[in-house]
Formats: structure tokens, sequence, C-alpha cells
């Protein structure tokens, strides 16, 4: 493990920069956002290239809020109508805008924190943060941890999350993909598999309906390896095995995670639309306003676990 300053915020604080390495992969990551910054691994020849659509700079994160390799929180994705119901009280959030009546990853508050950070062994770092009581509106205060373990050829990524109130708690890593590498363009020839059965369909505002519809028969069907070929943004219902690959390279990664939700989202919102993809371990987006959907409501008291493990190789 290696540590460097990458930058300092506007209001004068270091933003450190800390790298786990094997002989196969190199990870980047920041205390901005305890975000994944540089992902480096070989392709079928042997040639190294970073996969992670990043920026080139803190001043770039700060300027271009889009979530590159951040975590996300409180709770990721969408909540309808900026605000939910808890134990009987409304609780009224920071919408994304004054024309779109949602919130959107908790508000930009997690991706855009400086976390404390510190080793946890020689493969594996730590990342904590504390979001206040009432913070956006959402109740109780919320201690968190993110820890990065690299072993051999995969990363696994485990939240905690506990509360002194109850609250609602949802959190992922939002990292862009391309497995051609970061500067090789378009993501739609690249190939995907998502074990699904189901999608979430979504409303004008991009939130769900509240409706499970079955993936045959539509374009959301990826349950055989296929490549991505269009634009999408959805949430695809308790995934079994989770793989992409780029037929050029031969890089090829897996998800596996304990939660119910993946997100699949190619990027229509970088500076170069579409370069990169994500595939984002969640519980289901709205799900404080969907009762039908899981829990994401965490009791004062309790913990919050999950992980998620991705995994790098190559193929022919």
């Amino acid at each position: 493990m290696t540590k460097e300053l990458y930058g300092t915020m506007p209001d004068g604080r270091d933003v450190e920069a800390y790298v786990l390495s094997n002989d196969q992969i190199s990870v980047k990551f920041l205390t901005f956002g305890a975000a994944m910054d540089e992902l480096w691994m070989p392709d079928k020849h042997g040639n190294r290239a970073n996969i992670l659509i990043g920026h080139p700079h803190l001043e770039d994160r700060i300027a271009n809020n889009t979530c590159r390799g951040e975590i996300c929180g409180r709770v990721c994705n969408r909540i309808s109508g900026a605000k939910f119901v808890l134990n009987g009280v409304e609780h009224k959030l920071m919408p994304k805008s004054a024309d779109e009546q949602f919130t959107l990853h908790g508000a930009m508050e997690f991706n855009t924190a400086l976390w404390e950070a510190k080793p946890a062994s020689d493969n594996a770092i730590a990342f904590t943060y504390t979001s206040p009581g009432g913070m956006h509106g959402f109740p109780g205060k919320l201690d968190t941890c993110v820890r990065y373990t690299l072993n051999d050829n995969a990363l696994l990524i485990e939240f905690e999350a506990t509360t002194d109130a109850d609250t609602v708690v949802n959190l992922t890593n939002h990292a862009y993909f391309n497995l051609a590498g970061a500067s090789s363009g378009e993501i739609f020839d690249q190939l995907l598999r998502i074990d699904a059965e189901y999608y979430l369909p979504l409303n004008e505002d991009l939130c769900p309906t509240g409706e499970l519809v079955p993936v045959a028969g539509t374009r959301f069907d990826f349950r055989e390896l296929r490549p991505i070929g269009e634009v999408y943004d959805v949430n695809f219902c308790n995934p079994g095995a989770v793989e992409a690959c780029d037929p050029v390279s031969g890089r090829r990664m897996t998800v596996e995670t304990d939660l119910p939700g993946v997100q699949l989202y190619t990027g229509e919102c970088l500076c170069e639309p579409f370069t990169g993809f994500c595939l984002e371990t969640q519980l289901w987006p709205d799900a404080p306003n969907q009762p039908g959907f899981p829990s994401v409501v965490l009791k004062a008291g309790e913990t919050w676990r999950s992980w998620t493990r991705l995994g790098f190789g190559v193929v022919g």
C-alpha cells in the first residue's frame, strides 16, 4: 500500500490517495467520496490499462459532480417526491432541483464528503464518515465505514453503518467501467450478462412505478451474454450471476453481492457520454416510498452491513 497527496479542498483540507496493488491489479482510492479513482489490469496480451472512468484532478471531481467511483448515500438512487414517511413522521429531503422533485443519491452528500482513511491490513483500507442527524432531511446521525480489500483478482467492498435514531440506508459504489480502457470510447459493443428475471419500470422522473416486470421479451433481457447495445438506467431485481467483458481486449469482470438489486447505467451524463457503464449493487430505488420493496430502514442501535465483490480476469 502506498499513500500520497492527491489535492486540496477549497477549505484547505488535504485529499489523500491510497494505492493497493498485487501482481495483477492496482487500485487507487481517494479520501474524497471514498472513491475508486483508477483500476489497472492487463488484457489477454498482458497490456495493462485503467478501466475506470475518473477525473484527471480533484478540481474536476468537485466541479463535475457525476459520482465517478465515489460512495453514494445515505440512500443511493432516487427517492420520489423528495420525501418519505418513517414511524408516522414525514421527512422532507433536498430535491435534485427546483424542476426535478426527487432526491438523488442522498442529495449528493457522501460522494462529496471528505472521508477518514486508515489501513486495515496490508491489502485493505477502511474509510469512515459520519453524517449528522438531519442532514438534507434524513433522521439520525449515521456512522459509516466502507472497507476495500484486494485479494488476488478480486476487490471486496464491505459496508457498515450504525445510527442513533431510526433512519434509511442504501449505500453503493458508483464506479464507471470501460473494459477496453478508460479512453477507448463508447461501451455499447462490450458484453453483459445479468441473470435477473425482473426489472423495475420507471415513471417520467425515472422513479420506479412499484411494479416488477419480467425481462423476457424486452430489451432488458440480459440473461445471456450479449452486447450492451443501448442506453440504460434501470434496476434489475434479485440478480444471480453478473458479468461483463470486452471481446477485443478479453478483459472480464464479475459482480457478486448480498444485495437484491443492481442498477445498470450507461453513462449518459458523462462529459463524453456512454464511455463507461455502472453496475451499482443496491437495495431497490425509492424503497422508502415502496412498502412492497426490500426495506432500507435501519433501526437505532442496529448495524447495517452489506458486501459486493468485483472479480477481474481475461478470456480468449
